[in-house]
């Protein structure tokens, strides 16, 4: 029996020793395959999310407004209360989240990763600087009437049940007067030009309250008590518009002394936290002051080109009145956008310079209450962290009943073929349309969070120069337009450093316009009012095209015949919402990384 026993052990022991050779081997755990520095940089990224997400409900709880815009819906049915306590208890709200963030260690972190810290780091600190600097309760009359877009845009998105968007929205509607009740008790001398434009918007409002009617139509259609709570609610926003604005006149218009113009402090501020530049307010002046200076020499030249002899009589504003005037009646009018914007998908995919954008774009009649806050064609993306990603280009026309030679005027000067063109390159393809299509590809949903002027405008306006560069215009006329369009909106950087560092007053930046662009006192006090809201954007466009033209013919220059023009466009754009040196910085990375992998 021993030995039997023995040679069974001895067996067993072949056997086992075969089967390990037949096993794979051993797989390390996970922790083995990273180093010490990775899993560091893993648990600092999940705390960095973690604070993000703490952001978004912090957002979603103070600010549903703004939520709702970003694409958190879980707050629709609300509006954001504008009482000093909750701006109060929100700005304490941040700065505790703040604090986290800036305990968050990103040295073990990827470089993508430290960009997107950075990123939150600006969104909040840029959100703190404004309630404590900005005074919107007192000072922004016009931020009372936000609502009413907010609304309308609900319900023209399609990022939910419309039954669901319906019922909020009316229950935000039903809140507007108590928001407009709250503005009588917090305003204190605003600016005069901020208080007169709320009254003009009150005022549209009032009077195109019926595209509100229409677009709860569909949601009151076979129900009648819907129908009567519709009913109500326009009534009580509309008596509520009037008082608003009967009180702004009243009581806000004859103290309206307040100063629009930021300062160089808070101009210096944006400049350096809101686009992360290294740039001081008196840089951003001159920039602006030598771009005007060389966009101006660029239209005459072009004017040239266009009619030598009327050009030299007459300037490039003689051959501007030359400019044809043909254009598609009213009733067509969105429909050759449409048409526009599928020979853009076609002609730009063909030539092989951008990505298509797979994303929806509705084209729109813009509702008559947005005509005094928005430029006449308006991109609006969709809301950011939305996963049904719809955005609109609304279009203002002139209304039904416009006589015919005031709706001719219109047409002729806002809608001619060139024109459009034009418009179409900026907004839809390859601009603003196709930026918010690949931004929001971005996996990063801080990056898709983030807004950064520089950026997006910059790539609106270089739109503009490839659509030309690309051949998609059909005339000369469209790059007159170009170049002209180009000098308007360095005169509009110049303005705006000069103003907001109180190198001009409001009266001087209006002449600066009539003088220079020949406007009309009407069209120079509205470049003042848009100018007036928000330092540096009118900078952003004539810096961020510069700055994107610089990173393309660096490429240009040292990859010579390798460079390839498109992949150049998609890895800018896929970058999401980032400052531009960040951008800069990134693509220099990535591009290192592509040439270790080839080589």
């Amino acid at each position: 029996m021993k030995t039997s026993l023995s040679g069974r052990k001895f067996s067993i022991g072949i056997l086992l020793s075969a089967a390990a050779l037949c096993l794979p081997p051993a797989v390390p755990a996970y922790e083995d395959t990273l180093t010490t520095e990775d899993i560091q940089g893993t648990l600092e990224n999940t705390k960095l999310n973690e604070i993000f997400e703490q952001y978004l409900a912090t957002v979603q709880m103070f600010d549903p407004e703004n939520a709702t815009r970003m694409g958190l819906h879980g707050a629709d049915s609300y509006l954001t209360s504008r009482t000093p306590e909750r701006v109060g208890k929100h700005l304490a709200a941040l700065r505790n989240l703040r604090t986290k963030l800036l305990a968050v260690n990103k040295a073990p972190m990827y470089p993508a990763q430290k960009v997107d810290h950075e990123a939150l780091n600006h969104m909040m600190e840029v959100d703190i600087y404004e309630m404590e600097n900005l005074d919107r309760l007192g000072k922004r009359p016009q931020y009372y009437l936000e609502p009413l877009f907010l609304v309308f845009q609900m319900m023209s998105k399609d990022y939910e049940d419309y039954n669901t968007r319906a019922a909020n929205a009316l229950s935000r509607l039903k809140s507007l007067p108590a928001v407009l009740e709250q503005a009588e008790r917090n305003l204190s001398r605003p600016p005069e030009i901020w208080t007169r434009q709320a009254i003009k918007q009150s005022n549209d409002s009032l009077n195109n309250i019926s595209d509100f009617v229409a677009v709860f139509r569909t949601y009151t259609r076979y129900d009648p008590l819907l129908k009567t709570q519709v009913d109500d609610t326009m009534e009580k926003v509309k008596a509520a518009l009037v008082r608003y604005a009967a009180f702004l006149e009243k009581d806000i218009l004859p103290v309206s002394d307040g100063d629009f113009r930021s300062g160089s402090a808070e101009y210096g501020f944006y400049l350096e936290r809101l686009h992360s530049l290294d740039m001081t307010p008196g840089a951003a002046y001159s920039h602006s002051k030598a771009a005007f200076k060389t966009a101006m020499k660029e239209l005459a030249k072009e004017a040239l080109s266009v009619d030598a002899l009327l050009a030299r009589e007459k300037g490039w504003k003689g051959v501007m009145e030359k400019l044809p005037k043909e254009h598609p009646p009213a009733t067509d009018v969105l429909k050759v956008f449409q048409d526009e914007m599928d020979r853009a998908y076609q002609h730009f995919d063909e030539h092989k310079v951008v990505e298509f954008p797979r994303q929806r774009l509705l084209i729109k009649r813009m509702p008559g209450f947005m005509a005094s806050v928005l430029p006449y064609v308006f991109y609006a993306p969709s809301f950011s962290l939305d996963d049904t990603r719809i955005s609109e280009l609304f279009v203002l026309l002139p209304p039904d009943g416009t006589p015919e030679a005031a709706k001719e005027k219109v047409l002729a000067a806002g809608f001619n073929y060139s024109q459009i063109e034009l418009l179409t390159a900026y907004a839809i393809m390859p601009g603003l349309h196709l930026h918010s299509f690949q931004a929001s590809s971005n996996r990063s949903r801080i990056r898709r969070a983030s807004h950064q002027p520089v950026v997006t405008n910059g790539w609106a306006c270089y739109a503009e120069l490839l659509a030309e560069e690309m051949g998609f215009y059909s005339s000369y006329w469209s790059r007159f337009l170009r170049c002209y369009v180009r000098a308007l909106r360095c005169a509009r950087a110049y303005a705006d450093t000069a103003l907001h560092t109180r190198k001009w007053t409001k009266t001087e930046a209006a002449e600066f316009f009539q003088e220079n662009l020949f406007m009309t006192k009407t069209q120079a006090d509205n470049e003042v009012l848009k100018l007036s809201h928000t330092p540096t954007d009118g900078f952003s466009y004539v810096y961020g095209l510069d700055r994107i033209l610089e990173m393309r013919r660096y490429y240009e220059r040292t990859e010579a015949k390798y460079f390839d023009l498109r992949k150049f466009h998609t890895l800018f754009l896929k970058m999401g919402e980032i400052p531009i040196d960040r951008i800069q910085e990134e693509v220099k990375r990535q591009k290192a990384e592509e040439k270790k992998i080839i080589r």
